[in-house]
């Protein structure tokens, strides 16, 4: 891993290296120290007044035989000798050394680089540290329709692989859907028994999606009685069909996927999503069988009681099924399968499966086995888990219960509420196009960064009103203050030719400078940690960093020198607004 793009704390790393080996030299000591020992040890102090880095002496006490406070001092007075452009001064204070910027030399280093378009190309990796990753995500079933739940892995994959793609990695951006199955046979049951439903001509999956809930209903009524043995005997002749690509079924599955499949698409470019390629679990189920039996030929599947599977209890992971007694398969079947479509790319190094927490066994299975079987990738691969969505009572969202709005009726209800809270007042100075564009992209705002300011593990609760809120931490926050960006900029356009000079920054003024420094090592947190909620905190503190600074420096009738320097800032913070937000999948806003 580079740090090339924090030249301040490449400076500093620099100094430290050389300082502490000055050290060893001096007291005859046979140690060498590396940069990789001393990164992880710059903190930050707890006030920015202290400095912007800070570096604890105390890990380096016992091998030079010194205090702490001691080495500061000594490395303190090195520093002198050191040439420096990024770093204004270094303090010894109790054992730590207290690292200042040099803000002029900062400001115009990115001053210069966002007017050329070079701050968004850092380096983050060497070249021997990219790779070919494979994220598959949003694996919604067919024939269902999507609630605000389904979102969480949609949004939180798009994010994901964006930031991956901007740190240098290939990403290949892959879906899921589920169109076989239980829940397509008993549909499907539904639909045609005990006398065929009419089928509508416009709003077909709502449709769908009432039927799949009836059908639950239906079933549970049945239960225990003679009609559940014939039920389960269609539902077996259902899935016989479509295995074997013909029959009445078959018709009525191949229309019904189209059904889906297009309103899935509609929902993508909504939310303008996009996916390199489109694995179905129907094109998984016979070839996954097959690779089943062949393994079991080859001798690394063993049979028990009519089922094959693997024993993978000396994993702690028990006895992994994957076919059946009645030679069927399961979810682990397709997976695997799956998994081999994958890996026939040579480039892919990994995968990574953004799926819902309650996976998580499954996916030790999968990965375990897939290692045992000989690819290298499995033990890379990584199961990016997630929690549920709850509505604000804190029950999940369910297809089957029916508590979830659809989504396009979430769309057109977001929208409405956007357009009437925020947008009427500008009917006669916006145009009509103006309005709803801005609309659809606030309202997205709510419901992308509503889902990824949460941390992965945590549940969410979802909210409409909060989360369309202009005032705190939401989505329609973050693009208020990119507008306000906006219009400042467009009102004093003139003298954003000027040269500028950051000599004279005042406080306020360097802890914004200072926050946007910091995008790239919170960008490269959020793609090392597949943490988006790392990057929404960020670009959330920068927001309120930006108003203090908005509410305490003038602009307009400010003297010249400081007037063109507090327009560069206002421009870089557009900048890296609109960059963060488009890393989280998020359209920013002009006006707002």
């Amino acid at each position: 891993m580079t740090i090339q793009f924090d030249l301040f704390k490449k400076e500093i790393a620099d100094f430290l290296q050389k300082g502490i080996e000055y050290l060893y030299q001096k007291y005859s000591l046979h140690h060498t120290t590396q940069r990789d020992e001393i990164l992880p040890l710059l903190t930050v102090p707890p006030e920015f007044h202290f400095g912007q880095c800070a570096f604890p002496c105390f890990p380096f006490a016992k091998k030079l035989k010194l205090p702490p406070q001691k080495i500061a001092l000594e490395l303190q007075d090195e520093f002198s000798r050191f040439p420096k452009k990024y770093i204004q001064k270094v303090d010894a204070v109790q054992g730590y050394l207290n690292f200042y910027c040099d803000f002029q030399n900062i400001s115009v280093h990115m001053w210069e680089c966002i007017q050329n378009y070079d701050f968004f190309k850092s380096n983050f990796y060497e070249k021997e540290e990219l790779e070919k990753i494979v994220v598959e995500y949003s694996q919604p079933n067919t024939h269902k329709a999507m609630h605000v739940g389904h979102l969480r892995c949609l949004v939180l994959g798009d994010a994901v692989s964006n930031l991956l793609e901007f740190v240098g990695h290939k990403i290949v951006r892959a879906t899921y859907p589920g169109d076989v199955g239980a829940h397509v046979a008993k549909l499907i049951w539904y639909i045609t028994h005990p006398t065929p439903k009419k089928l509508p001509s416009e709003n077909f999956v709502p449709w769908l999606g009432e039927m799949y809930a009836k059908s639950d209903e239906e079933i549970k009524k049945i239960k225990g009685s003679e009609s559940e043995i014939e039920m389960k005997k269609e539902f077996s002749e259902i899935l016989k069909q479509i295995s074997a690509q013909r029959g009445s079924y078959y018709e009525l599955w191949k229309l019904t996927r189209e059904w889906s499949l297009n309103y899935l698409k509609d929902i993508y470019t909504w939310l303008h999503s996009h996916f390199d390629v489109w694995y179905f679990e129907s094109e998984c189920d016979e070839p996954s069988k097959k690779l089943v039996q062949k393994k079991l030929e080859e001798g690394f599947f063993i049979q028990d009681h009519g089922a094959i599977g693997l024993d993978l209890t000396e994993y702690k992971l028990g006895f992994a099924m994957f076919l059946k007694s009645d030679g069927h398969g399961l979810y682990l079947t397709k997976d695997l399968e799956l998994l081999d479509l994958k890996f026939q790319d040579k480039e892919v190094t990994k995968s990574i499966y953004v799926v819902d927490s309650r996976q998580k066994f499954h996916f030790e299975q999968l990965f375990k086995t897939a290692e045992l079987l000989g690819y290298k990738q499995a033990k890379k691969s990584h199961h990016l888990a997630y929690e549920t969505v709850n509505t604000e009572d804190g029950v999940p969202f369910s297809s089957r219960a029916l508590n979830g709005l659809g989504l396009f009726e979430l769309k057109n209800k977001m929208e409405k509420k956007v357009m009437d809270d925020y947008l009427l007042r500008y009917r006669g100075q916006w145009s009509e196009r103006e309005m709803e564009l801005t609309a659809k992209n606030v309202s997205m705002s709510a419901l992308k960064y509503g889902m990824l300011k949460v941390d992965n593990n945590t549940s969410i609760t979802f909210s409409l009103s909060e989360w369309l809120r202009l005032d705190g931490e939401t989505g329609p926050y973050l693009l208020y203050v990119h507008a306000r960006c906006c219009s400042i900029l467009e009102k004093q356009k003139e003298f954003l030719k000027e040269v500028v000079s950051f000599d004279y920054l005042e406080l306020i003024e360097k802890e914004l400078v200072f926050a946007l420094w910091q995008f790239h090592q919170n960008v490269f947190a959020s793609a090392q940690n597949y943490r988006p909620s790392i990057l929404c905190s960020y670009l959330f503190d920068l927001c309120k960093k930006f108003n203090r600074f908005y509410e305490n420096c003038p602009i307009k009738n400010a003297a010249d020198h400081e007037k063109f320097a507090r327009l560069a800032i206002v421009a870089m913070t557009q900048k890296v607004l609109e960059k963060g937000l488009q890393l989280l999948g998020i359209p920013a806003v002009e006006k707002m």
